[in-house]
């Protein structure tokens, strides 16, 4: 139960609800609200203390907190765990070409030598693991975290990571196609080419062409993410 509710204050706060610095309502008001002892809430307060937000004060209450791009991330990925059965695959690869089109733009045009091998290297072992999901699946999924990295905005791969879970699924479920395989292969060479060359038009159509065809793929296959 404290479970529950701790995930529920956290959803108000990332909706906005709650602001940051603000003091949570007592002890006494939420038990009243969720109709549970105050020995739940406090343990429910003490689990949103952990995820870092809210902040405990003696004697004052609960206040919530300015979190950090880890605790944010983190939250949203409980988020989106928890509310699986209702993100449709096509909500999800609608969220992906609004991020990752534009940091493969940005990895093209900011990119320094170290990040391309780490994107390199990811490619490679993608080639040499094609017939190992387990393997494929790490390897794809290394290409766009290093892509998200390599473009030297932290908020970038901040956003990326809660959705990290989902996208090994995908990968993970598009390794099932040899076709996809190969097409997969290919779209990744076309987007490490276009960012080796600085040509940031090119990184963005790429990905954004990859990103369709998985789609389409996955679609045909019937995957869902609550699965």
């Amino acid at each position: 139960m404290y479970q529950q509710i701790a995930d529920d204050i956290e959803r108000l706060i990332l909706e906005g609800t709650y602001q940051p610095g603000t003091r949570l309502p007592g002890e006494h008001e939420l038990a009243e609200q969720y109709e549970v002892s105050r020995n739940v809430i406090r343990e429910a307060l003490k689990r949103l203390k952990e995820h870092g937000l809210v902040m405990i004060r003696t004697g004052s209450g609960a206040y919530v907190s300015l979190p950090s791009t880890k605790s944010v991330a983190e939250a949203l990925g409980r988020l989106i765990r928890h509310n699986a059965e209702g993100i449709s695959i096509a909500h999800f690869y609608e969220i992906r070409r609004m991020l990752e089109p534009p940091s493969a733009q940005m990895a093209a045009l900011r990119h320094e030598p170290a990040d391309l091998e780490v994107i390199i290297a990811a490619l490679q072992r993608m080639e040499h693991n094609r017939n190992d999901s387990t393997a494929w699946t790490n390897a794809d999924l290394d290409f766009h975290l290093a892509i998200a990295a390599a473009t030297h905005n932290p908020l970038v791969r901040s956003i990326l990571d809660p959705l990290t879970a989902s996208l090994r699924k995908v990968i993970a479920a598009g390794h099932v196609d040899p076709s996809g395989i190969r097409a997969g292969l290919e779209a990744h060479r076309r987007i490490l080419e276009a960012i080796r060359r600085h040509d940031g038009e090119d990184a963005y159509q790429s990905m954004m062409n990859h990103l369709t065809d998985s789609e389409q793929r996955l679609s045909k296959l019937g995957f869902n993410l609550d699965t």
